[in-house]
């Protein structure tokens, strides 16, 4: 709870002072300026992927006037959501010292920080990724049928926030397979995720139809390599880049050159938090290159929590 709010403290000191830029005031256009029904026809053309966003943000309105704190509160409190979030996941897996570790770094990761200052929806997706993937971890060593239907409900509504949540949803696939292989936790996996991919299949066809509406996206080039490896999660700001790569590196070191390693629990958390950066930054670059252009720094801020995660378990005190 502390860290939470402390992420939510960080990302709420100033939002007052930047002015709008252009999605931001798409943000106030769609979720202020129209009625419900205006709303509806609009998303019917475009911005389909954002419509649970714009209408979250509706209500919000309906309270708050669309000044540039109010706008951007939402996104600051998500941010310390994801936080908190951070430190549960984390300590369902390691020490109560690595889980408020993953969940301050994430509380000032380059990436959150701006999230949190910006009226749009991907502070938002990050919460929903990080509690979406305690509910995943929960409901496999539970294995409950509630459970199991909170996790399809979650994963659903996670998708209608952020198409691209969508690619969560296979790291998940190897955290299952990998480490919780039994038959009834395989079976339940495979049958919420079917049902909710069912549920929200509409809504992807919906977002993929309008696909032309990001014909802005540039295609896969050399800064690419810079976009992946800085701007994605640090956010010009090479020093933390460098600084979080030091200490995986150093751990990486430590690992090679001696008998120590992870617990099992451990392990586990790491590898989770690897599938969730590699394979959604994967597949999007690899359907950049080779079908369409999709790929930006910003829309992969769901997989920010992870790189939040990987120092502190990384250089967790190795065991024998």
């Amino acid at each position: 709870m502390i860290v939470g709010v402390l992420a939510a403290a960080v990302s709420l000191c100033g939002p007052g002072r930047p002015s709008f830029w252009y999605d931001e005031a798409a943000t106030i256009s769609a979720s202020y300026s129209r009625s419900l029904n205006q709303l509806w026809q609009m998303l019917d053309n475009v911005d389909a992927v954002h419509g649970l966003y714009y209408l979250l943000m509706h209500g919000w309105f309906t309270i708050f006037p669309p000044t540039e704190f109010w706008s951007r509160a939402p996104s600051g409190l998500a941010v310390g959501g994801a936080a908190a979030g951070v430190v549960v996941l984390g300590k369902q897996f390691s020490s109560r010292t690595v889980a408020v570790s993953s969940g301050v770094v994430c509380a000032i990761l380059p990436r959150a920080t701006w999230a949190g200052i910006e009226a749009r929806p991907y502070a938002i997706s990050m919460m929903a990724a990080v509690w979406l993937t305690v509910l995943l971890v929960t409901a496999a060593r539970r294995d409950n049928a509630w459970v199991w239907l909170s996790y399809g409900i979650a994963l659903a509504v996670s998708i209608l926030l952020d198409v691209y949540l969508v690619l969560l949803l296979l790291a998940h696939v190897v955290f299952i397979c990998v480490f919780r292989r039994r038959r009834t936790v395989l079976l339940r996996f495979a049958i919420t995720s079917a049902l909710a991919g069912c549920a929200v299949t509409p809504f992807v066809v919906a977002a993929v139809g309008q696909a032309n509406q990001i014909s802005w996206i540039v295609t896969i080039g050399r800064r690419t390599i810079e976009d992946v490896t800085v701007q994605q999660y640090f956010e010009r700001s090479p020093p933390f880049a460098i600084m979080s790569a030091l200490v995986v590196a150093t751990t990486a070191v430590v690992w090679l050159c001696t008998s120590a390693r992870l617990v099992e629990a451990e392990r586990q958390l790491l590898t989770l938090a690897i599938a969730w950066l590699v394979i959604p930054t994967g597949l999007i670059l690899i359907w950049s290159a080779f079908v369409h252009p999709i790929y930006t720094p910003r829309y992969l801020s769901f997989t920010a929590p992870a790189v939040a995660v990987v120092p502190p378990t990384s250089a967790a005190v190795p065991r024998p």
